[in-house]
């Protein structure tokens, strides 16, 4: 087993808020979470295997205090390039199956408040050009311009300011596009910009993707962030200390020069409003709920992962991702996480 240590950061519990409103003081959480990720079946003959599995990074809002890693020999921590998301890489030769790496890192994380009225104004962090450019571009299945520029426009006629824009398109995608609850989309969760636009119905990297597309549309640089929640919606009551996760969650951060990078959750501010809390919309531009947000692990989209992946760039990195003899094969995940504390729901 191999442990890499970070100063720890001391937090508080997760604390209760009061009915309809947003305790002044800073909330904040202390979570393990553990990935077992498994190779079952090869193909007959298989050389080489390799595999990348996610880990979270520090930020502002977390800090991580360890990582564990246990079982396939061989394995290194690494860096993609483009956005510095970090995954433990291994590589096998001549595997035989069944081949499992269990890696379990914990997490002290914050509460996402950038706009929240009891926050300060933030001084935004620099920024490179390059940084905010790449943020703008067109990619697969996140398209830019064309009808996304007439709609953008559209909605933000009569916005001057980037926080004015931003916030009319957050309101249009609410509005318009409804939380997948059945995954009757036959795109479900794949983030197709295009198909969204018109089959108006989605699951959190669907919604987001579609906002992606308008505002980098209207100049307005926005990346896509990926996470584990500590629980669903509603919130359940009390909050479980151990429990299995069986889907991430993602907002994104879209750039205003006078604030920096801010979260805009529209996937969850659609399903707070259809679990009658309407009022959910304002906090969710420019804020994250904590239980919903239980660690960061990875942004952007179309990712070259590292050493680099044989197949495509990746849609999301989420989860595990491996290639036998450069071809993407399945992996089986367990995915866990235990509050260190007793955590209480909120009113979220």
């Amino acid at each position: 087993m191999q442990a890499l240590l970070w100063p720890a950061l001391v937090v508080c519990a997760i604390s209760s808020a009061e009915t309809g409103g947003i305790k002044p003081e800073p909330r904040a959480c202390r979570t393990e979470f553990t990935y077992k990720a498994s190779v079952k079946d090869l193909p007959a003959g298989t050389k080489a295997l390799v595999m990348w599995v996610p880990i979270p990074s520090n930020s502002e809002w977390q800090n991580v205090e360890s990582v564990e890693i246990d079982g396939l020999s061989g394995h290194k921590i690494t860096q993609e390039r483009k956005y510095g998301n970090r995954m433990v890489y291994v590589s096998v030769a001549s595997p035989q199956t069944p081949l499992a790496l269990t890696v379990r890192f914990v997490v002290s994380r914050k509460e996402v408040r950038v706009l929240a009225s009891d926050t300060t104004r933030p001084t935004p962090a620099p920024v490179g050009a390059s940084s905010l450019r790449e943020n703008l571009k067109s990619e697969t299945r996140l398209p830019t311009g064309g009808r996304y520029d007439t709609i953008a426009r559209e909605v933000t006629a009569s916005k001057s300011t980037t926080m004015e824009k931003a916030r009319a398109i957050f309101n249009h995608v609410v509005d318009t596009v409804q939380y997948d609850y059945k995954q009757e989309s036959p795109k479900y969760g794949e983030g197709d910009s295009d198909f969204v636009c018109d089959y108006k119905k989605g699951d959190c990297t669907d919604i987001h993707s579609y906002m992606i597309s308008l505002m980098r549309s209207v100049g307005i640089p926005i990346v896509h962030e990926f996470g584990l929640p500590l629980g669903g919606i509603p919130l359940p009551d009390p909050m479980p200390t151990d429990t299995k996760i069986t889907s991430y969650h993602c907002y994104a951060c879209f750039y205003d020069p006078a604030y920096g990078w801010i979260p805009a959750d529209a996937s969850d501010a659609r399903r707070w409003i259809d679990h009658n809390r309407p009022e959910m919309r304002d906090y969710l531009f420019g804020n994250l709920v904590l239980e919903r947000n239980g660690v960061a692990i990875s942004r952007g989209r179309n990712l070259i992962l590292a050493p680099p992946q044989k197949g495509e760039p990746l849609n999301k990195f989420i989860y595990p991702y491996a290639e036998a003899d450069g071809k993407a094969i399945k992996v089986d995940l367990d995915l866990t996480r235990r509050t260190l504390g007793s955590p209480s729901n909120t009113a979220h």
